[in-house]
Parts: C-alpha cells; structure tokens; sequence
C-alpha cells in the first residue's frame, strides 16, 4: 500500500502533525511519503527538527501565488515514480490539487481528512468541493462527529468514516514543572496558563490577554507558537501593561516540556476541528479551559475541565481561575489514554485503507 500525503505547507500545526504521524506511525510506513505544496525542506527542518526522521519521503512542490497547474504534472510525477496507489489530502487546497491528478491517473485512490468544515461558510469552497467530489471521486474522513455534521450539512457529503485524531501518549506525558519552567525559563512562583497555537487570527490570543488584565497578578500567560501576529500580539500586550506577565516561547519543539510547566492549558478559538493540543495536554495531566468548537465536545467532559461558548468569553477569566484549583495529573492523563490513542488512529486510517482494494 503506497500513500502519498499531501499537505498546504510543513509548519508545526494540529493537522501537520496529524499527518506526520500517519507516516511514521503506519504499518504501511515503509511506503508512505509526504508532500507540501508549499515551503522548501532546509526551511522546514529549522523550524519542525524532527522532520528529519522521515529522511528522503518528503517533497516540496513548490505551489506559485494562487492557482498553480505546474503543480498537478508534478504530483502526477511523484505518482509515477513512487507507485502511488492512494492520495491521502488534507484540507481545500491539497484536495484540490489531489483531484485533478486523480483525473490524470484514474487507477489512483483519493482519500481527504476533513480537519473542519468552517472554510464552506463560502460559496465557492462549497461548490469547488461539490464539483470536484463529482469529477473525481473522494473517500472522505471527518476527525469529528460534528465535523461530519458540519461537512454533509454543507455540501450534503458523508464522510464514509469519523475517525479522532490520536497522539503519542508515551512521548506526552508530564514531567517535573520546576524543571520543565528552568527548561523555558518561565517564572517559578507563579500560575502559568498555557496556550499551543500558531499567532494567527481566529485563535483566541487577543482574549487571553484580556483575561490576563482580570485575573490576579500571580498568573501569567505562556504563549507555544509562531505566526504572523507575534509583533502585533507583543504591542497588545505592551498596550495592557501586561509584557512582565506573558511570555512568548515561540516554537518549542519538545512539547510535554511546555504542558509540564504550565498549571491550565487554553484553547479559546474561533474555530476547531479536533486540536491535537487538547489531546496533547490532557495526556501531560493538564486541565483544559476551551472554547465549545468543532470537536473538542467530544474529548472534554467536566472531569478535565471547562467548555465555554465562545459568546461567554467575559467568563474566561473566572473560568480560568476554576480550572487553576484543578487536580492535574492520572486522572486527567486516563481519560486521554482512553480516547486519543495515535496506534488506535494510524489502525483505523490502515483499515481504511485496505477496504478501497478489498
């Protein structure tokens, strides 16, 4: 069984991750390889290290602004040389360009994780995916119920199949929080509450730090991420008073070193499918303050910690103070262990798989 993964770009994101570790995860991992149509290598192994573990099974198709048809003859390229029998895509643009290589080799398997299904509030993502449905068939996955219920509300698609994301519960899981703050020097003596998410619109930051004015002066907020609203995220924080108290750590790389050290981890998008952060926390034992998006329902119970529709983010800062008086540890981690399994994910996605032959 030969797959070629096929992404937007390589940069250190839930879906990315996702993705990652089909590769390296799968029993099929020996002829699985990955492909960003955008990006280059030398620029992604700064910033994503562990991407050297894939060795020579990534490719950049170095996608041009807008619409680019180099593009498809380079994808239908690596289809012949590697034998590709199965494109798995993920999200709009990968899924564009996976249909119309398809066209150009028929025999060709098209498989799309749906991550979320906010992108069809337009028109035109929900007639491209509709047309391009019907040109090319595609074997359609939801990382969620309602992500399913999302999807097929706006294209009236089914996905054949929900199947949760999963992660490395060995490799997340907690480990000393005042060596885990030395490691980031982060402050000791204080409540850190922890936020893994590229700066970017639409995730929750701006409100975060409005929390932060309301909470007392003994919290502070850690920041895991890069993206294009850093310089402008720093000015709100300068604007509120607040740098001494919100720190931002840019990419790290080592993850369960981040949940460690902080005492509530929070999600307050606008917009979810299945966060692998989430998962990543609970399993460090960290309790959860996320906004009630995409599928996060579906892993959050009262036992790890608090949802909050995003019209009651006036609450966020009482909600965080809750969560602060939180138990952390094995009871939290269990829950994650229960539902996130990645070997539980990678099986079913194998499984899947092998019924498009069977």
């Amino acid at each position: 069984m030969k797959v070629l993964h096929l992404v937007q770009h390589l940069k250190i994101g839930g879906l990315e991750k996702m993705a990652v570790s089909l590769v390296k995860q799968s029993r099929f991992c020996d002829d699985m390889r990955i492909s960003a149509l955008e990006g280059n290598k030398a620029d992604s192994l700064i910033h994503w290290p562990e991407l050297k573990e894939l060795g020579n099974c990534i490719d950049f198709l170095e996608k041009k602004q807008k619409f680019d048809f180099a593009v498809v003859s380079k994808l239908v390229r690596l289809i012949d040389k590697y034998e590709i029998s199965i494109i798995h895509s993920h999200h709009i643009g990968p899924m564009l360009y996976a249909c119309l290589a398809c066209l150009k080799r028929p025999s060709v398997k098209h498989v799309s994780t749906v991550h979320d299904a906010w992108y069809l509030n337009g028109i035109k993502p929900r007639i491209l995916t509709k047309i391009l449905n019907t040109a090319s068939p595609v074997h359609w996955i939801a990382d969620a119920n309602v992500v399913a219920t999302d999807f097929y509300a706006q294209t009236s698609i089914m996905p054949k199949e929900t199947i949760l994301n999963g992660i490395d519960c060995n490799k997340f899981s907690s480990i000393n929080m005042h060596y885990a703050r030395f490691q980031l020097d982060l402050p000791k003596k204080v409540k850190i509450i922890g936020c893994a998410a590229r700066l970017e619109t639409g995730k929750g930051h701006t409100l975060l730090i409005d929390a932060l004015k309301a909470l007392p002066q003994e919290y502070h907020l850690a920041f895991a991420g890069q993206g294009s609203l850093h310089d402008s995220l720093i000015q709100y924080a300068k604007d509120a008073g607040l740098c001494q108290r919100i720190h931002f750590l840019g990419n790290v790389q080592q993850m369960e070193v981040f949940y460690s050290a902080i005492d509530v981890f929070c999600l307050f998008s606008q917009r979810e499918g299945l966060p692998l952060s989430i998962l990543e926390a609970m399993a460090c034992g960290v309790p959860i303050v996320a906004s009630d998006v995409g599928g996060i329902s579906e892993v959050l119970s009262d036992a790890q910690g608090f949802l909050l529709p995003l019209g009651r983010y006036k609450s966020l800062a009482d909600t965080l103070i809750k969560a602060a008086m939180m138990a952390k540890g094995d009871a939290i981690r269990k829950h994650a262990l229960s539902i996130a399994q990645i070997k539980d994910m990678t099986n079913k996605y194998d499984q899947f798989y092998c019924t498009l032959f069977a």
